[in-house]
């Protein structure tokens, strides 16, 4: 091995140790609690080698955001896995994105919550934008199963599908939800079978509505 690449994996070697400790102490004492002086005493690294990978404490949250989002997009790719009809492959990634959320909490309360973080512009992060299209294309494949088109409509309901299962986890997470997660479990497996029967193009409902008030 030459000095640079021994060099390369020592630095490697150092950026997670770094990573690690931000992780342990904001699943201990909570992001907010997160700072620079915290992770090198946690490592036994001065500030200053601290700050020679990371410029802040925000620049440590959003490298952890990315694997965050990583992490999840990996579990979604596992449940759009296989030659399922589309309305099984849209529920189970709403499910495993349901999973991910209660077996990472903290994680996952970082990823939703870090301001600063952009999200839907030409900014996003390449881990959020692909956990995106982890939603969006199996709800095209599902639109277009039952006749729809892949424009608008596709991404208004693959938002609409994230914002409807990011707000019970919400809930949940914040024991807003009767009897706790038990419920909350039924609830998600409720919402992503409603949302799956209610996901159909504007102009098949269009022409049940006409149906209905003949």
């Amino acid at each position: 091995m030459g000095v640079q690449e021994r060099r390369e994996r020592e630095k490697s070697v150092v950026r997670a140790a770094i990573l690690d400790a931000a992780r342990r102490i904001s699943e201990r004492d909570g992001w907010a609690k997160l700072t620079i002086r915290g992770i090198a005493a946690d490592i036994e690294y001065s500030p200053a080698l601290i700050y020679g990978y990371f410029e802040s404490k925000e620049a440590v949250l959003v490298e952890l955001m990315g694997q965050g989002f990583g992490a999840l997009h990996e579990l979604l790719q596992q449940a759009r896995a296989g030659d399922a009809e589309p309305s099984v492959t849209v529920e189970k990634v709403g499910m495993a994105y349901w999973k991910f959320a209660f077996d990472n909490p903290v994680p996952y309360q970082l990823m939703h919550g870090l301001a600063g973080i952009p999200f839907g512009t030409e900014h996003t992060p390449a881990e959020v934008r692909a956990c995106y299209d982890d939603f969006h294309e199996p709800i095209i494949a599902l639109l277009e199963a039952r006749g729809g088109e892949r424009g608008e409509e596709s991404e208004e309901q693959a938002e609409l599908y994230w914002a409807f299962l990011h707000g019970l986890i919400s809930l949940t997470m914040n024991q807003r939800i009767k009897d706790g997660i038990e419920r909350a479990n039924k609830l998600a497996e409720r919402l992503v079978g409603d949302f799956v029967r209610g996901c159909q193009p504007e102009l098949e409902k269009s022409k049940k509505s006409i149906r209905r008030t003949k």
